[in-house]
């Protein structure tokens, strides 16, 4: 630090100057005494925090693969649902198709001049089994 001095004026009847003040303050290059030298680095402050931001970026990159792990397993969950809520309703067609089947009432014909007497109305509702 240096030194500067500062004169106080008189006050102008002509007396002399009053005593001179020594003022002690952190003075720049440029001899700005309002300009503060900063007392460190600010690199230094980074330094000291590399190894909790490694500690930090690990932390979070664990959470989100357990995040994606979650969906993950929830999206197969619905998928598995999925097929089955699937599985059940084609057992259930099937099923109904079946019991329609042992329901019907079937007659044979064996006739084919009936066929050829028919309307167009009764041919739609004749079946080859």
């Amino acid at each position: 630090a240096r030194s500067m001095e500062v004169e106080k004026r008189g006050t102008g009847d002509g007396a002399p100057p009053a005593k001179a003040k020594t003022i002690t303050a952190a003075v720049s290059a440029t001899k700005r005494v309002w300009k503060k030298r900063p007392a460190k680095r600010t690199s230094s402050d980074k330094r000291g925090k590399l190894g909790s931001e490694w500690e930090k970026r690990k932390r979070k990159r664990e959470l989100m693969r357990q995040a994606k792990q979650k969906q993950a397993e929830y999206i197969e969950k619905v998928k598995e649902a999925k097929r089955e809520e699937r599985r059940k309703r084609e057992q259930r067609k099937q099923y109904k198709e079946e019991q329609q089947k042992k329901n019907e009432v079937v007659q044979e014909i064996k006739d084919l001049k009936k066929i050829k007497k028919m309307k167009r109305k009764h041919l739609r509702y004749i079946e080859k089994r």
